[in-house]
Order: structure tokens, then C-alpha cells, then sequence
């Protein structure tokens, strides 16, 4: 039954990190293009009002999402930290310290995104700004909401780099999952000028899409060569 255990227990983290990378990336897609960029509209304040007024309800859900997301993303983090170990404890605590804390930037950005709310919520304390300045607002607080999370960003870069790093040399996994997840992180370490992130930005999310579909796929396809996991988390201890 301790064999069966230790045999088994390697896949279902392999399993389970694919399943919420999954929904991490599926969360993340839904609300960032098909709610917050149906509603939000660059540099037009009353139209992005009036867009958060009339779809009350999907603005609330895509705050749900996000929420979803970054709980998953958290699981994900901590998941690919256990998976990981055996390949280095250091480089892997120091990727999972990295990735919490972009997570906690990331969490913490999307209070940005659902004050305008508040902001066009009709309250009586409000009424000693007009309407005007009211719509600004609520346009400056979703521009906060996505420049916090782009600090987020640099985090998940050094994480993403450490991780990929560990699955080259875990023997475990192939190492080109490795050198795309390498790549990915390079890219958005570009995000510590955002200037020149932003003006990368469709590709690096190409390649980092590319790198996570990837991995998504073989950690719920194929897993981790078992064998060698063990005999890993046999020699670190």
C-alpha cells in the first residue's frame, strides 16, 4: 500500500498542476478579452461607464473569474513546487516564493477593477463630483487595475524561468517543456520596463501559450516519468 502511495502519488500531482493550469489560462482568456475588453474602452470614460452600467451583471463576473483564476493559479504554484522538488529544493522553494508573491500583486490589482463600481454606484457621498469626473475615475481605476497586474508580471517571469530550469533537469519530464518554459519566463521578465513588454506583448503571449499549452498537455497526457521522480526525491533526502 506505501508503494502503491509514493508510485502514485508523483501523477496525481502531475494531474492536478495540469488541471488548474487549465483553468488558470481558460479563466484568465474569458475575462481579460471576452469581458474586460468587451467593456472597457481605451481612453473613452463615458462609454466605459455606460458599458459598466448596462452590463452590471458580466462586470461582476468578470471579477468572479479573475478571483478564479488567481485561486487556481495559487493551487497551480504550490502544486508545481511539490511536482518540482525533487529536481532542486532550493530553486524550487525560490520559484514558489516568486510565484506567490506575483499572485498576491496579481490578487491584490483586482480590487482596481471592481471599485468603478463603487465609483458609478449612485451613492449619496458621491454627488460632490459630477458625472464627468466620476467616469474618469473609474476609467483611471481600470488602468491602475492593469498596470498592478502588469507589476505581477516579473514575478511570474523569474518563477516561470526557475521552474522551467527544474523540469530540464529533472529528468522527469523533457526538457523542451523546459526551454519553453524557460523562453516564456525570459519574455516576461521584459515586463520590468513596460514600455518595451507592452510593445512585445502578442509575442510573448504567443510563446508563453505555446510553452503552457504544452505543458498543460503532457502533465494530463503523459505525467512524469515515475521511475526517475522517485529516484530524485530518493537522492535529495
Amino acid at each position: 500500500m506505501t508503494n502503491r502511495t509514493i508510485d502514485t502519488s508523483p501523477q496525481i500531482h502531475a494531474r492536478v498542476a495540469g488541471i488548474l493550469y487549465l483553468i488558470v489560462i481558460a479563466a484568465g482568456i474569458i475575462a481579460q478579452m471576452f469581458i474586460s475588453g468587451r467593456i472597457v474602452v481605451n481612453g473613452d470614460a463615458a462609454a466605459t461607464a455606460a458599458n459598466i452600467l448596462t452590463h452590471k451583471n458580466l462586470f461582476q463576473l468578470g471579477f468572479t473569474i479573475y478571483l478564479i483564476e488567481m485561486t487556481s493559479q495559487i493551487a497551480m504554484t504550490v502544486f508545481l513546487y511539490v511536482l518540482l522538488k525533487p529536481a532542486s529544493r532550493s530553486i524550487s522553494l525560490l520559484a514558489l516564493f516568486f510565484g506567490l508573491t506575483g499572485c498576491i500583486i496579481k490578487t491584490l490589482s483586482r480590487l482596481f477593477y471592481i471599485a468603478p463600481l463603487l465609483v458609478l454606484g449612485g451613492v449619496p457621498y458621491l454627488n460632490v463630483f459630477n458625472a464627468e469626473q466620476l467616469q474618469a475615475l473609474a476609467l483611471l481605476l481600470l488602468n491602475v487595475n492593469d498596470r498592478a497586474a502588469g507589476i505581477a508580471l516579473p514575478f511570474f517571469g523569474i518563477s516561470t524561468f526557475m521552474n522551467g530550469y527544474l523540469i530540464f533537469q529533472s529528468a522527469f519530464l523533457p526538457r523542451f517543456l523546459g526551454i519553453l518554459s524557460m523562453l516564456g519566463g525570459l519574455g516576461w521578465l521584459t515586463f520590468l520596463y513596460p514600455p518595451l513588454g507592452n510593445q512585445l506583448f502578442p509575442y510573448i503571449a504567443a510563446l508563453a501559450l505555446i510553452g503552457s499549452v504544452s505543458q498543460i498537455l503532457w502533465l494530463l497526457i503523459r505525467g512524469v516519468d515515475t521511475e526517475q521522480w522517485i529516484r530524485r526525491a530518493a537522492a535529495s533526502t
